[in-house]
C-alpha cells in the first residue's frame, strides 16, 4: 500500500512504524472474512481493509471526524485478522495509532468521556470496583433482567491440594486487578496446580494492573506508570528470588505483558533495563505439561463431564496458544469439544462489553449457541472477561480451564 503519512501527525516514532506496517497491506480483504464485527455488521468501514484504509487517510491530513472514530471504536482488537493475513500486517498496533491521533482531536461527547474516564479510574484499582462489584452483586436479585445481565457474579475461593514437589524452578503468580475480585478461585486453583507441577510458587507483594484496561481507553500515561511499576516491582523480586517465569491466568492480561516489550520501545532505557526479565512473561497454558503432571501425581482423576472449550481471542490470535491448551487438556484425559467459529469472538474484549453493548451482547449469543450445540454440562476458557461475560447469559457452567485441572488433583 502507497503512503503517504504526515510527520507532525502523532510522534515520529508512531508514524514511522505506522508506515512500515500499512505499505504490507496487500488489500486482499482475506481479513474480512473472520473479522468479528464485519461478519456482524456486513459494512466494509468496520472490517479491518475499511479500518485500515480510514487509519491512512487520517494519517495522511484528511479531516479527522466522529464517523471515523466510531468504525475504530467498534473493534474488538481480537486479533483474528492478524491470523488470517498472509502479509503479516501488525494491525492491533496500527488502530492503536489511529485510536491515539483520534483521541487527540477530542470528537467523543461529553458522555463518552465520562464513561471511559470512570472505567480508567475504577477498574484497575481493587479496591474500588471490590466494593462496587460486591454490591451490585448483593443486590443482583432485585434488578431488572437488563442490569442483572451486567452485573458478574462473585465467587467464592475453593480450597485445594497443597503439594510439595521437587522444585522446578520459582514462578511469580500474578494476581490481576479485576480478576482477584471476581474469581479469586482462579489464582487459588493455579498455585495448587503449579505446585503440582513441582514449581515454587511467589505471590506479589502489591497488587498492580497490568495496564491493559488504561491503554485500551488510551489512558497511556497511566498505563505507563502501572508498566514501570510493576517491571520495578518484578525486578527487585527477581533480584530476590531468581524467578524462572512471570505467570498470568488472564490470557487478555497476559498479551498487554507481553507488549510491554513493544510499548517500551520508544524508551530505550528502560527497555534495556527490564529486557531479561520481559523473556519471563508466559501465559499459564506455557507451563501446563500433562505428562509432568500425570508422573508426578501418579493418580489423576479427570471429570468426565462433557466440556466445551472456548479459547478466547487473547489465547487463539494473541499468544496463538489454543490447540497448545486443547492438546495439553486432552492429554490429561479431558473430553473437549470444540465450537463453530471458534476463532470468532464472545464480545467480552475488556471494556469493549460497556462501551459497546449492543454488538457485545450480539456476539456473545452467537458465541454461547456454538458452544452449546453439543449440550455440555460446562463451558471451559482462559480468560477472566469472556468467563463473565458468557456466564451472564447461560445457565451452564464456565470457567477457567485451571479450575478445572485443580479441581481433579
Amino acid at each position: 500500500m502507497q503512503t503517504r503519512l504526515l510527520p507532525n501527525l502523532v510522534s515520529a516514532a508512531k508514524i514511522q512504524r505506522a508506515d512500515e506496517i500499512l505499505r504490507k497491506c496487500v488489500h486482499c480483504g482475506f481479513c474480512t472474512a473472520t473479522c468479528p464485527t464485519y461478519q456482524l455488521l456486513g459494512d466494509e468501514l468496520d472490517g479491518p481493509r475499511g479500518r485500515i484504509y480510514q487509519t491512512k487517510r487520517i494519517l495522511e491530513g484528511e479531516p479527522a471526524d466522529r464517523e471515523t472514530q466510531l468504525h475504530l471504536d467498534r473493534c474488538l482488537t481480537c486479533r483474528s485478522c492478524e491470523t488470517t493475513c498472509p502479509s503479516g500486517v501488525d494491525y492491533a498496533e496500527l488502530i492503536d495509532i489511529g485510536r491515539h491521533y483520534l483521541e487527540q482531536q477530542d470528537l467523543r461527547p461529553w458522555p463518552e468521556k465520562v464513561m471511559r474516564q470512570l472505567l480508567g479510574s475504577v477498574l484497575p484499582y481493587p479496591g474500588r470496583h471490590a466494593l462496587l462489584f460486591r454490591s451490585a452483586s448483593y443486590l443482583r436479585g432485585f434488578m431488572p433482567a437488563f442490569l442483572k445481565a451486567k452485573t458478574p457474579v462473585i465467587r467464592s475461593t475453593n480450597t485445594y491440594p497443597d503439594y510439595s514437589m521437587p522444585h522446578r524452578g520459582k514462578v511469580l503468580l500474578l494476581e490481576g486487578c479485576v480478576q482477584k475480585t471476581l474469581s479469586p478461585n482462579t489464582n487459588a486453583a493455579a498455585e495448587s496446580v503449579l505446585k503440582a507441577m513441582g514449581y515454587q510458587v511467589i505471590r506479589e507483594t502489591k497488587q498492580r494492573c497490568c495496564g491493559a484496561v488504561n491503554e485500551h481507553l488510551n489512558q497511556h500515561d497511566k498505563a505507563m506508570d502501572w508498566i514501570i511499576g510493576n517491571l520495578q516491582q518484578w525486578q527487585r523480586l527477581n533480584s530476590e528470588n531468581e524467578i524462572a517465569a512471570i505467570v498470568s491466568t488472564a490470557s487478555g492480561c497476559g498479551i498487554m505483558l507481553k507488549d510491554y516489550a513493544k510499548i517500551l520501545k520508544p524508551h530505550p532505557a528502560e527497555a534495556e533495563a527490564y529486557q531479561s526479565l520481559l523473556t519471563k512473561i508466559k501465559d499459564i497454558s506455557e507451563l501446563l505439561d500433562a505428562e509432568v503432571l500425570l508422573n508426578n501425581l501418579k493418580r489423576f482423576s479427570p471429570s468426565p463431564s462433557r466440556i466445551a472449550y472456548h479459547a478466547p481471542c487473547t489465547l487463539t490470535h494473541g499468544h496463538q496458544l489454543a490447540d497448545h491448551l486443547y492438546n495439553q487438556l486432552v492429554a490429561l484425559g479431558y473430553q473437549l469439544e470444540l465450537p463453530r467459529d471458534a476463532h470468532l469472538c464472545c464480545g467480552s474484549a475488556g471494556t469493549y462489553s460497556l462501551l459497546q453493548p449492543q454488538i457485545s451482547v450480539q456476539l456473545r449469543d452467537d458465541k454461547l449457541r456454538t458452544l452449546e450445540d453439543s449440550a455440555p454440562d460446562m463451558i471451559i476458557t482462559a480468560n477472566v472477561g469472556c468467563e463473565h461475560h458468557l456466564n451472564s447469559a447461560t445457565s451452564t457452567k464456565v470457567i477457567h480451564w485451571i479450575e478445572l485441572v485443580a479441581g481433579d488433583l
